[in-house]
């Protein structure tokens, strides 16, 4: 790629989607005893890569730590408990490959059932879901036909950590390699209110679009100790509205207002497909829902941060969020993983909104490039720790 920044000297040069696919595929398919570990949405692009490149050979078994699961069959494969896998270990080598977004307990559960670290493959799903997301135009295409626009974006992060998760995630997924995701992640109770970068206030005006059942909502209160001007909460799928409210009602929350409306660039009614917290708009979608712009929604509210994880329509969404953002200049956690191209897109936006943002990027998930956030921060908000490294 073109490019003598540093930027362009780092990112890998050479397209390797199809040569590591394969690589992946020749490994495991000389393995026997395979158990795919998670027999969810997570595991359906890993078994479907199975039957692609002609590996099902040595699958053996799925295991699962839900137990209205144990001994149901998935693909006609039986579905283990973690006694019955720990029982098949002492019998036999076996493989186990971690089709979860929940890695590092998974890893750490296995290694305290006795199955040694070399049994346990940690690449897989990330292997097979990014085989697929790519497979009509590779991340390196992508990132080849826009890569001004990427350089432009990871040049506008205000930290080296910040640049080195942008820079690792795109190897990531140019190469089908989660090797490059080693030791970028943060906790992942940190999402959305990382200290390392930005200070929490207990008077907050915090806008959640995509607010799913509240689980964002209890990490603020506990971090404010319940303190907060207003929580405004925004929810497009109707059933998990219903289950937000009533966390609200449960908690006994104060000064929390909802609203069961989609964010967008403009006000109008979108198909919706709802699927638990991954609930999304798309044309083929079941359902319709209601959309309008925060601008619209939050009027004269002087919100003071502004979360987004809406399953790729963060774009839409901060476009119609424009006089807000403008104008109060809040604090921005926006995901950027559910499409390649928001980790340019968004980042540019933010600073097109407001040029004195300062921008970091967190991943917040332990080998997989999954919730990833691009957060904008006002100077006056970062962590005083942090004002040292701020380029």
């Amino acid at each position: 790629m073109r490019g003598k920044s540093e930027f362009g000297e780092k990112l890998l040069n050479k397209d390797l989607y199809q040569t590591n696919a394969g690589r992946y595929a020749e490994k495991i398919s000389n393995k026997d005893n395979i158990i795919i570990w998670g027999s969810g949405s997570a595991s359906d692009a890993l078994y479907q890569f199975f039957k692609e490149f002609h590996c099902l050979r040595g699958l053996k078994n799925y295991a699962d730590n839900k137990k209205d699961l144990w001994g149901t069959k998935k693909n006609g494969y039986t579905i283990l408990s973690p006694l019955e896998v720990a029982e098949k270990v002492k019998e036999e080598p076996v493989y186990i490959i971690i089709a979860s977004m929940r890695f590092p307990e998974i890893r750490k559960q296995l290694i305290l059932l006795g199955i040694e670290d070399s049994m346990i493959d940690t690449a897989g799903f990330t292997v097979a879901n990014d085989y697929y997301t790519y497979k009509d135009e590779t991340a390196y295409q992508i990132v080849k036909l826009h890569f001004d626009e990427f350089r432009q974006a990871y040049d506008s992060l205000a930290d080296k950590r910040s640049k080195e998760v942008y820079l690792n995630i795109l190897n990531s997924k140019i190469s089908l390699d989660n090797k490059y995701l080693e030791l970028i992640s943060s906790p992942s109770d940190e999402q959305y209110f990382d200290q390392e970068l930005l200070k929490l206030k207990t008077d907050e005006i915090f806008c959640d679009c995509g607010s799913y059942n509240g689980d964002t909502m209890e990490a603020f209160f506990q971090l404010t100790g319940g303190n907060c001007r207003k929580y405004i909460a925004i929810e497009a799928d109707k059933d998990i509205y219903l289950e937000l409210n009533q966390k609200v009602a449960d908690r006994s929350y104060k000064n929390v207002t909802a609203h069961n409306i989609a964010c967008w660039n403009k006000k109008t009614v979108l198909k919706f497909q709802s699927a638990k917290s991954a609930g999304h708009i798309a044309d083929e979608g079941e359902i319709e829902v209601l959309a309008d712009t925060l601008d619209h929604i939050l009027k004269d509210e002087p919100v003071t941060m502004i979360k987004m994880d809406i399953e790729g329509a963060e774009p839409a969404a901060l476009t119609g969020a424009g006089a807000v953002i403008s104008r109060y200049k809040p604090v921005l956690c926006i995901c950027i993983y559910h499409n390649l191209k928001d980790y340019y897109k968004i980042p540019l936006m933010m600073k097109e909104l407001n040029p004195d943002y300062h921008l970091f990027v967190r991943n917040y998930t332990d080998m997989v490039a999954v919730e990833t956030v691009c957060y904008a921060v006002p100077a006056d908000r970062i962590n005083l720790k942090l004002e040292e490294e701020v380029e």
